[in-house]
């Protein structure tokens, strides 16, 4: 619709006597349904050159608009300083309502982006460590970001590049081996029987362990960059690695990692086409870093480093003066991976996109920098995008301290809370059997997570609260997944009856409703989201769809079998498919019932 109105808009004033067709001018939804359906600024935009008086130039225009208004426009308006505000006619909600139902799961696709093939990556937790709660928060905004553009068009990929060599491996088997040697500071080594989070918890405790250790004692941290070495060893063709109990360790402790994300993936709703490991880029990112000094690297005490002073970044070790590669090395192997390696199985890319938390952001800086000058061609289809960190009320916690909340902790959490506000609603839970209890509390918790993190624009920092986060009132995930489930029911009870509505039309002096006004809106939200790389447009949508449904539900009784009925029933099916699909699209799943 906004083309059709920029066209129109155009031709009308190219009749009123203005050239505009090389003018840039907005065409936007009033924040008050009273002042139309869309508003164009053009009068105000012409105003300058023409030295006139804005709301005499959105006259002159809109009087030429009035003689060529097609159906879908009922009439047109100018308002305040010169803005031309323009309605909707009953056709086009009656029109759009039959276009969602039919479109159903789909409404909201469009093809802006067909035929590009976009890799993107994003959570990268570390085997041996917790999944944090910044491990959360990039899963949320990652999994969006994939979904906008999958919804707009576009051959998503998605990977998750993790830390599977490095010394908080080191950290963890040094511990793990004191453990075994009946240390009592530390946790009994897992039984084979132990559940993958038992074994997951226990490597949290330990990696902490040996990470205090490492900070405080001199022997310890001897003793951990000896297993450090070993670990790279495992990688390195040209040397075996002897100790076989550093390889056993090694190896178990990668796994239960690896299974407890696969659970935890499983549950944010995310599936990887591929994993990806520091252990496998190491290679080459030495090759290329190596071959590159002098020239884009430099020597300094042992050490290759990249001199950004020279670009006004900051200098940075790419490989130690032990020989081994750091962060930096192995991200550079990663991105060359990606483009001659992982293409050939996943096809060429037109675009790599990282999601990290914002302080990486200058790390990125340099690395971008550094590619730039090895491998331009991989440089310039490369994206960082960066996003704030998930706080509580006592600030940000380290996973180097003893008081972290972990993610699945969070979720853990916020499912209790869900759960107690389940049971609090004596006289609903009777129809829900435990099984359903159990997938409606995980579906929830969830739910309420991605929303409290997906509300904010993605750079900005999340004040969680979890009271709050789990109300089914107002500015939360359950609040718009209820009312999912309340127009769900609804249209289940008149399939049940047998009431035809899909077809229905709606009488010929009806006044359209503000609700019939606003759900049309979904694909130009979704474009518009992806156009500014904005999930938060998406949620600002959906809670004033909600919002006006509910209104709608209070003073309309739906099923009335009046003559209105089936057209009510469209309305309400089609609101429904809109919220689902919105939640969609943000990675937030919708229960069957709550």
């Amino acid at each position: 619709m906004k083309e059709i109105l920029k066209q129109l808009i155009e031709k009308s004033a190219e009749k009123a006597g203005f050239s505009a067709s090389e003018v840039v001018f907005s065409i936007e939804h009033p924040a008050d349904l009273k002042n139309g359906d869309y508003s164009a600024n053009i009068a105000m935009v012409l105003a300058k050159e023409q030295k006139q008086p804005p709301h005499d130039i959105a006259k002159k225009i809109a009087k030429e608009l009035e003689s060529i208004l097609p159906d879908e426009i009922k009439k047109v308006e100018v308002a305040g300083q010169g803005f031309i505000n323009f309605y909707l006619s009953p056709s086009f909600f009656k029109m759009s309502i039959k276009q969602i139902l039919n479109g159903e799961m789909d409404y909201g696709r469009n093809k802006n982006l067909a035929g590009k093939n976009i890799l993107i990556e994003y959570t990268d937790p570390n085997p041996f460590k917790q999944f944090h709660i910044g491990h959360l928060m990039s899963n949320a905004i990652g999994e969006s970001i994939a979904r906008l553009l999958e919804w707009n068009g576009a051959d998503v990929k998605r990977v998750c590049y993790q830390g599977d060599v490095g010394l908080h491996v080191a950290k963890a088997i040094w511990a793990m081996e004191k453990s075994i040697e009946g240390d009592s500071n530390l946790p009994d080594f897992p039984a084979d029987s132990a559940s993958v989070e038992e074994k997951a918890i226990y490597l949290s405790t330990v990696y902490t362990f040996g990470a205090k250790h490492y900070a405080e004692d001199e022997i310890a941290k001897s003793e951990i960059i000896k297993i450090n070495m070993k670990v790279y060893e495992l990688y390195d063709e040209s040397k075996a690695n002897d100790d076989q109990h550093i390889v056993d360790l090694y190896n178990m402790g990668r796994e239960w990692s690896l299974q407890h994300f696969d659970d935890l993936y499983a549950k944010l709703g995310t599936n990887f086409v591929q994993l990806l490991f520091e252990s496998q880029m190491s290679k080459a990112g030495i090759k290329i870093v190596s071959e590159n000094v002098p020239g884009v690297f430099e020597k300094s005490d042992g050490a290759i480093i990249y001199n950004g002073g020279k670009e006004g970044l900051h200098t940075r070790v790419f490989i130690n003066s032990l020989g081994l590669p750091t962060y930096e090395t192995k991200d550079i192997g990663a991105a060359i991976y990606k483009e001659d390696e992982l293409s050939k199985k996943l096809g060429d890319f037109d675009k790599s996109i990282i999601v990290t938390a914002n302080e990486q952001k200058e790390y990125f800086k340099v690395l971008l920098s550094a590619l730039s000058k090895l491998r331009p061609d991989i440089a310039q289809k490369t994206a960082h995008i960066s996003h704030g960190m998930l706080r509580f009320a006592d600030g940000k916690m380290s996973s180097r301290e003893g008081n972290t909340i972990s993610g699945e902790g969070l979720i853990s959490e916020t499912e209790q809370k869900v759960e107690d506000k389940i049971n609090s609603r004596e006289a609903d839970i009777k129809a829900i059997s435990p099984e359903e209890k159990k997938e409606i509390k995980e579906i929830v918790a969830i739910g309420a997570i991605k929303y409290s993190i997906l509300k904010q624009a993605i750079g900005k920092n999340i004040i969680y609260d979890l009271e709050n986060s789990v109300s089914f009132d107002g500015d939360s995930g359950p609040y718009l997944q209820y009312t999912y489930t309340r127009a769900k029911s609804i249209v289940d009870r008149a399939i049940d009856e047998g009431i035809l509505f899909v077809d229905a039309s709606p009488s010929e002096n009806r006044t359209e409703t503000d609700l019939e006004r606003i759900i049309y809106r979904l694909p130009e939200e979704i474009e518009s989201a992806y156009r500014d790389l904005a999930p938060q447009q998406l949620v600002t949508f959906v809670v004033k769809v909600c919002s006006e449904f509910n209104s709608y539900y209070a003073s309309n009784q739906i099923i009335d079998g009046t003559p209105e009925e089936a057209y009510k029933l469209s309305i309400t099916k089609a609101t429904m498919h809109v919220i689902q699909n919105t939640l969609k699209v943000l990675g937030i799943r919708v229960p069957e019932k709550m």
